[in-house]
């Protein structure tokens, strides 16, 4: 029998009935199964290697949470795979691997017995004074931004997943009008590019924030980054394109893009992003790259 390890964020709600209900769910399927919550402490830590897998009931951010402890691993230590039951309100991560968070979680378990083993990049920024890593995107601009407004607007709170995910579409849109363009400069191996944005983003998988897509042809284990630029001069097109997708019609922008697999970065903004945090830029010159097949997720094979 495989032994889980089952990591849940507890939102609102009958914490203690959806524990019950999840626990039963994956012992029902023949795994055991041991139940940690992440908000309470982190006592789950010393459990992971008593794990065949590791189970994360959450959102982004608390798939960031389990991910930040298997990165530190070196390669000598257990190679512990996710699974991930998506119960945030993006679930950027979930939807890049092709886990619909549509579907309730009893599907979602049913199928890890016969799923893939899919391999996962980590981004990695770091300087002479400190290092960090990313699972979805880094940048700077429009992001940091949002995220300020958003931790504002949602001390009011919303009900929904969807109302929250308007939401952020809204305040970007008007962001996008008003927020000032900044300088940036990058150097890959082969090219330097520097000019005014309003948005700079390094992504690693497509899509990022309320399920924006900036790099649609990311691929999770190539190796590689992609680099997205909104430039100063195309801020009313890209408002017109956020608008459209608000307003659920489908719209076409021009992102500037290419592939890397490591740039050094320096950008005039105060705040830049890490995944969902928002976060001071590291000090000096910055370099940005991918790490290969850091992480392993469980996820379902596609049926034919």
């Amino acid at each position: 029998m495989e032994q889980s390890i089952l990591l849940h964020n507890p939102g609102a709600g009958d914490e203690e009935h959806l524990k019950s209900d999840l626990v039963q769910a994956i012992e029902n399927e023949g795994f055991g199964c041991i139940y940690f919550s992440v908000k309470k402490d982190d006592n789950w830590i010393q459990q992971l290697d008593r794990a065949d897998f590791a189970i994360v009931a959450g959102g982004d951010g608390t798939v960031r949470r389990v991910a930040k402890e298997l990165v530190k691993r070196t390669w000598l230590d257990k190679k512990i795979p996710l699974a991930i039951l998506p119960m945030g309100t993006a679930n950027n991560l979930a939807l890049a691997l092709g886990i619909d968070s549509t579907v309730k979680y009893k599907s979602h378990i049913k199928k890890w017995k016969k799923c893939i083993h899919q391999q996962f990049d980590v981004g990695i920024l770091k300087n002479p004074g400190g290092t960090d890593f990313f699972l979805e995107g880094t940048g700077f601009g429009l992001f940091p931004n949002l995220i300020q407004q958003m931790d504002n607007i949602m001390d009011s709170d919303t009900e929904k997943a969807k109302e929250e995910l308007n939401l952020a579409f809204e305040t970007l849109h008007t962001l996008i009008l008003n927020c000032p363009a900044e300088n940036y400069w990058l150097k890959t191996d082969t090219d330097t590019y520097e000019g005014r944005c309003i948005l700079l983003e390094i992504m690693n998988i497509p899509s990022i924030g309320p399920n924006l897509i900036l790099a649609p042809d990311a691929v999770l284990n190539d190796g590689l980054l992609d680099v997205v630029l909104v430039e100063e001069d195309q801020r009313e097109d890209f408002a017109a394109y956020i608008k459209k997708l608000t307003k659920g019609k489908t719209a076409n922008f021009q992102f500037k893009t290419f592939k890397t697999k490591s740039l050094n970065i320096d950008y005039d903004g105060a705040y830049m992003h890490v995944d969902d945090e928002l976060v001071l830029p590291l000090k000096g010159p910055m370099t940005i790259g991918a790490r290969e097949d850091v992480l392993e997720f469980l996820i379902p094979r596609t049926e034919k």
